[in-house]
């Protein structure tokens, strides 16, 4: 029987990773290159830049980084950990649109207007490092719903109406989502810096949930995680959440900070409340709330906040994750008591 040399077609995109043990390995092959990338260029060393440019392109660089991430994200969904949450707390119908009808008149200061039935708006959400478009693609979400009859002096009749007129497609969550991450891999995601967008309004915030999920430890250096927590909290309305995920190795074996130190920094020095918090083998999270008297339960600035000495010396500490939190980054530490 004659062979069958027909060549097989070579794939549009390189295949999916299956293995987490490998996507781990790329992860962290990734961090580890892109914290000395950013020492070198801090040194100016033109070699080592040019070398580490090579062992990135040679590891496949950010588009492996994002495939392996990509498959973590299949044995957790963030987006699924979002609705949820947003669901228990009534967000997913939306928010009440803030009215401001309800205020004495000075004419009549006795006399207060009765509010009406608030409409709801829809909660405007911010992924910060989108691998995927899970939430976006929630946010397009519909279900199909029977419509109201119309009453008529006439009576209404739906006999000889076809099913097709009798339904009509809604919206399933009032939500709209923003997602960006630094290089896009998706139409739907916007290629943006997320430490360059400016801050509209410190004050009264952007976003009423912001989606930070395995983001802050790719970040190269401690003063820019720290820059990147206080924008967090600047972003966000007061009463917004922040849904916030970090490997527990970052708390548990680094060498300078654990997780009394980073919950301190997150409530005491930038004025988050942890609304609540869980743990897997593998990755911490946290639910920040930005609250609106946060300026109201500050306590006094410690310098500790930073800097990043050394605090665990033993061997089984070889993380290298620290934040660095400047005073005048806090929002908080800038207004009037």
């Amino acid at each position: 029987m004659p062979k069958n040399n027909k060549k097989r077609p070579v794939p549009l995109a390189p295949p999916a990773l299956k293995s987490r043990k490998k996507a781990r390995k790329v992860t962290s092959l990734f961090h580890k290159l892109t914290q000395q990338m950013d020492r070198a260029k801090t040194k100016n060393d033109a070699e080592g830049i040019q070398r580490i440019s090579e062992e990135i392109d040679d590891m496949g660089g950010r588009e492996e980084y994002q495939r392996a991430s990509q498959l973590s994200t299949k044995f957790h969904s963030t987006s699924r950990w979002v609705i949820k949450v947003m669901g228990s707390k009534g967000w997913t119908n939306g928010l009440p649109i803030d009215e401001d009808d309800c205020e004495e008149s000075q004419d009549s200061p006795e006399v207060r207007k009765e509010p009406e039935v608030k409409e709801r708006r829809a909660v405007q959400i911010l992924e910060v490092g989108a691998i995927n478009t899970e939430l976006v693609d929630a946010a397009r979400r519909t279900k199909r719903i029977r419509k109201k009859k119309e009453h008529t002096s006439k009576g209404s009749d739906e006999d000889g109406v076809p099913s097709s007129q009798q339904y009509q497609n809604i919206p399933m969550f009032n939500i709209s989502v923003r997602a960006i991450d630094l290089r896009s891999t998706f139409a739907d995601i916007e290629e943006k810096d997320f430490l360059q967008m400016p801050v509209q309004n410190e004050k009264k915030g952007t976003y009423d949930v912001i989606v930070c999920s395995m983001v802050l430890n790719c970040v190269t250096t401690p003063e820019q995680r720290g820059e990147m927590l206080s924008l967090l909290y600047k972003q966000l309305r007061p009463g917004g959440l922040c849904f916030f995920t970090i490997p527990r190795l970052c708390i548990n074996q680094s060498k300078f900070i654990d997780r009394k130190l980073f919950e301190e920094l997150l409530t005491d020095a930038l004025g988050f409340v942890i609304d609540s918090q869980k743990e897997t083998p593998k990755v911490a999270f946290w639910i920040l709330k930005r609250p609106k008297d946060a300026a109201k339960k500050m306590v006094k600035w410690n310098k500790k906040w930073e800097s990043t000495p050394i605090i665990h010396r033993a061997q089984k500490f070889r993380n290298l994750f620290c934040v660095s939190l400047k005073k005048n980054e806090a929002y908080v530490r800038n207004q009037k008591l």
